[in-house]
């Protein structure tokens, strides 16, 4: 699919589109499609994305005439990766974001944007979705010296650039939390139906071995990290803290993240199994997937969108998606805040009361798994920005790392969420919490005995009783 491509099919087309989505009237029909030229959509990266408007023969307040498309990547040199990483890795990402419009629209909690069509194909993982488009007024770019309208909608945002906000960073994400809260909260108590699978609760599913590393070869896994070491204290050192060029800081996050390699099967069977800790939710609800306007009174207010992924899932695995792509400071200083909100409001809405602490705890080796998939995209990396440009490179809002490359975020996302994983896992302790998830859950939860020498992959099966519940 591209805008040309839209606009072959014409009118005609679209309208019978609209019809079997019944978004349109049948006594109504679309006369003429626009594609818009200057208003370009690189935000994001897993999708490519356009603007275009509709004239309809009969005019209706019901129907939006500029609207929104998103369509998969094409398998150019620039975006071949993406693609395949959002049509093979992801999947089926793009069909549950389909269905999530298609058929929830009128029972979630949330403002989302008007759904018009969507259909998927399962042969070559090809994808339209059409939606209304959302009135951003800063469209053209965000001026925060002149101030918005009551209910004009701010941006739109784009990832990794929070001090582009209008308002203290936290008012936002607690906004963001809500929503999660009231999504999740509908789900536990029977309002927002789901059809689409829930992820297994045996053991047996996940793969777990108490006398193997259960992530990828632990060799590969090792090398990864090596490389990943390098490029951060010397290859882009600028870009991260001046601690990753410590030996010893080396050593612990090497030895940790070696050690969440061997128990990834049973890391993700954790976040799995306790059902009060799994509801309904959104899988990346960054500040530039909601829109955002404030009423009369100033109070913020959004709605939200990009839904690839939404299912059932992990609560605390999705708050740290939602947080990945703020700042590192304040995510830092207001996790526990965060935390503390997503609890109580989850709880109002009709979810059951979660311990503060085990939510913490699954955030923190949820970031440090998050860590690792950024270090598997650092060769990727280096493919838009080389290790010789990279050396040259002072800070983040340099414009080589701060704007979008080949019309996606994918270099800036790799690059922030790397560096925002990094201070997690060092200023809020992540290879002690590691350690402890293994003591007090896979050792005395579990009673199972500690998989020893991971780092070295000197693995000596023990006998002993395994209890995975």
């Amino acid at each position: 699919w591209t805008a040309q491509g839209l606009v072959e099919r014409g009118p005609d087309w679209l309208t019978e589109a609209f019809h079997a989505a019944g978004t349109m009237p049948r006594s109504n029909w679309i006369t003429r499609i626009t594609i818009e030229k200057y208003i370009k959509i690189t935000a994001g990266n897993n999708a490519a994305k356009f603007l275009f408007e509709v004239t309809y023969a009969q005019q209706s307040p019901h129907l939006h005439t500029q609207l929104f498309a998103k369509v998969a990547f094409p398998c150019n040199y620039a975006t071949t990766t993406d693609r395949l990483s959002s049509s093979v890795y992801k999947q089926p990402m793009d069909f549950l974001e389909l269905n999530t419009y298609r058929c929830l629209e009128a029972s979630l909690p949330v403002n989302t944007p008007k759904f018009y069509y969507g259909d998927i194909s399962n042969e070559t993982s090809n994808y339209i979705l059409i939606t209304e488009r959302i009135p951003f007024s800063e469209i053209h770019g965000i001026n925060l010296d002149k101030p918005l309208r009551p209910f004009d909608i701010e941006g739109p945002y784009d990832k990794c650039k929070d001090w582009l906000l209008r308002g203290e960073d936290k008012e936002y994400y607690l906004l963001l939390i809500e929503q999660c809260a009231k999504i999740a909260g509908a789900y536990k108590r029977g309002a927002t139906p789901w059809n689409y699978g829930s992820p297994p609760t045996a053991p047996e599913a996940y793969g777990l071995n108490p006398t193997a590393p259960t992530g990828e070869n632990p060799a590969a896994c090792r090398s990864k990290l090596v490389f990943a070491t390098r490029f951060m204290a010397e290859t882009a050192a600028a870009l991260f803290p001046p601690y990753v060029c410590e030996e010893s800081f080396q050593r612990r996050w090497l030895d940790a993240m070696t050690k969440l390699n061997a128990y990834s099967a049973e890391l993700r069977y954790w976040k799995m199994k306790d059902a009060d800790y799994v509801a309904l939710g959104h899988g990346n609800l960054n500040t530039d997937n909601a829109y955002f306007w404030r009423d009369r009174l100033g109070t913020l207010e959004c709605g939200i969108f990009d839904f690839g992924g939404f299912g059932v899932s992990s609560l605390p695995h999705n708050l740290w998606w939602m947080l990945n792509m703020a700042e590192a400071d304040q995510v830092v200083a207001n996790l526990d805040t965060y935390i503390e909100a997503f609890v109580n409001r989850y709880e109002v809405h009709g979810g059951p009361r979660l311990t503060p602490d085990v939510v913490k705890m699954m955030i923190i080796i949820t970031a440090m798994q998050n860590c690792m998939v950024m270090v598997a995209a650092i060769p990727n990396s280096l493919k838009m920005c080389s290790a010789k440009e990279f050396a040259t490179i002072k800070d983040r809002h340099d414009p080589r790392v701060a704007e979008n490359v080949d019309g996606k975020s994918t270099l800036r996302s790799c690059i922030h969420v790397l560096n925002g994983t990094i201070r997690l896992f060092e200023e809020l302790h992540g290879a002690e919490v590691l350690e402890e998830w293994i003591q007090e859950v896979y050792v005395k939860q579990w009673g199972c005995f500690a998989k020893e020498n991971m780092a070295t992959y000197n693995i000596v099966e023990q006998e002993g009783t395994t209890r995975w519940g």
